[in-house]
């Protein structure tokens, strides 16, 4: 369920399965040694979900077809949506 947004778990909420992979999981920047692993790993991968690849220090996110560089100014102002969502 990529794209589910925000969620604010309050105290004694059981944590399901689904909220951990929804709110968790796919709102992270993930690490991997290489764009090989990230891809055996992420087979599915959702717009908008982030890795970090530690062979070439690259930030990349995926558009919705393909994993794409981040850069200052990238897809149309990524840097301005971490701004409101407080990154």
């Amino acid at each position: 369920m990529a794209g589910a947004g925000f969620k604010d778990f309050t105290a004694g909420e059981v944590l399901t399965a689904d909220d951990v992979d929804t709110y968790l999981m796919q709102q992270t920047v993930m690490v991997f040694a290489d764009s090989t692993a990230r891809n055996a790993a992420i087979a599915s991968p959702s717009e908008g979900m982030f890795s970090y690849l530690a062979d070439t220090n690259a930030l990349e996110y995926y558009d919705g077809s393909a994993w794409v560089a981040f850069t200052s100014g990238a897809a149309g102002g990524l840097e301005t949506q971490f701004l409101l969502m407080g990154a």
